[in-house]
C-alpha cells in the first residue's frame, strides 16, 4: 500500500470578482432533487478522507458536477524521493499512529508552511514539465477561497494558514492553482472538505504577468483532497480560457490537477506524515 504521498482573492494581481456558476447535473446524478449528491468517504489507510471534482464555468453557461473516483493519496513517484533518509515508506508507516502519522493534528505537526517546502520553482513528473508563475502564504484563509460555507469552516477550523502556487504547464496549454490549507486537525479539515462545492473552491491565484496573469477568467475543473489536518483544494483550466467540451479535455485538465499535487505540497506533506519533520 502506497502511504505518500473555495470569500474573494487578494492575490498580487489584485480582488477577482467570483464567477456566475450555472449547473447542469447528469442523468443518475440527482437525489431526490437535491444537486448535491453525497460525497463517497473512505477509512482505508493512505485513501483520500474526500475527492470531488467539478467543472465551474465562468460565464455562466451550464456544466457538470460529477465524482471523481479517489486516487491514491497523491503517491510520490519514483522519480521523485522524498528528501529524507528514513527507512522507505512501507517500513516507515506506523500503524499505531493511525492513518495519519504525524499529521493527524497540528499539535502533533505544528511547523508553518511555507512557499519553498511546498511549491518547487519548477519541476518535471512524468515527461511533463511545469513552471512556478506565482506563489504566496497568508493567514487570512477565508480570503483566499470563494464560498461562505467554506469560509465558515475554515474558521471553525481554526484555520492558521493558506498557502497557494499557480504553475503553467511546460507546452503552455495548462494552467492551475494549488492551495493548502493549515487546520486543526483532520476531522476539521474534512469538514471543510465537505463544505467544498462549484461555488465554494480555492480561488486562483494570478501572476502579474505571462499567461497565468488570465488565470479564473475560463473554465475550470477543480479537486479537493483531505490529507491529515490539511485542506488540499486545486483549480485547472486551459490556458486559452476555453471550455474543456469533450470528456478527453476534462480528464486531461483533471490530470493536470491532480499533478500539480503530486510534484509538489505531497512531497512535503509525504515527509511530515511519515517522520514527523518538514
Amino acid at each position: 500500500m502506497d502511504h505518500q504521498g473555495a470569500g474573494r482573492s487578494r492575490s498580487a494581481a489584485g480582488p477577482r470578482r467570483q464567477p456566475p456558476v450555472a449547473i447542469a447535473v447528469p442523468a443518475g446524478r440527482r437525489r431526490g432533487g437535491n444537486l448535491r449528491p453525497k460525497r463517497r468517504l473512505t477509512s482505508r489507510p493512505g485513501l483520500l478522507a474526500a475527492v470531488v471534482v467539478l467543472v465551474v464555468v465562468a460565464a455562466g453557461f451550464g456544466g457538470y458536477k460529477f465524482f471523481y473516483e479517489p486516487r491514491v493519496n497523491a503517491p510520490v513517484p519514483s522519480s521523485l524521493r522524498l528528501p529524507t533518509t528514513a527507512a522507505p515508506a512501507s517500513s516507515a508507516f506506523n500503524q499505531s499512529l493511525g492513518m495519519w502519522q504525524h499529521i493527524g493534528t497540528r499539535t502533533l505537526d505544528p511547523d508553518p508552511l511555507t512557499v519553498e517546502g511546498l511549491f518547487p520553482p519548477q519541476f518535471v513528473l512524468n515527461g511533463s514539465s511545469y513552471v512556478r508563475t506565482a506563489a504566496t502564504v497568508s493567514e487570512s484563509c477565508s480570503q483566499a477561497v470563494y464560498g461562505a460555507q467554506l469560509q465558515a469552516a475554515l474558521q471553525s477550523g481554526h484555520c492558521t494558514q493558506v498557502a497557494r502556487a499557480t504553475y503553467l504547464s511546460g507546452n503552455g496549454q495548462m494552467m492551475g492553482t494549488v492551495g493548502v490549507l493549515n487546520l486543526v486537525s483532520s476531522a476539521a479539515a474534512s469538514k471543510a472538505g465537505q463544505a467544498t462545492g462549484t461555488q465554494a473552491i480555492i480561488a486562483p491565484l494570478s501572476a502579474k504577468t505571462g499567461p497565468t496573469k488570465k488565470l479564473g477568467n475560463g473554465t475550470g475543473v477543480v479537486q479537493a483532497e483531505v490529507k491529515g489536518h490539511y485542506l488540499i483544494l486545486m483549480w485547472a483550466e486551459f490556458a486559452n480560457l476555453k471550455s474543456p467540451a469533450s470528456t478527453a479535455a476534462k480528464q486531461e485538465l483533471e490530470q493536470f490537477a491532480a499533478n500539480l499535487v503530486t510534484g509538489s505540497a505531497n512531497i512535503n506533506l509525504s515527509t511530515r506524515m511519515l517522520t514527523g519533520k518538514s
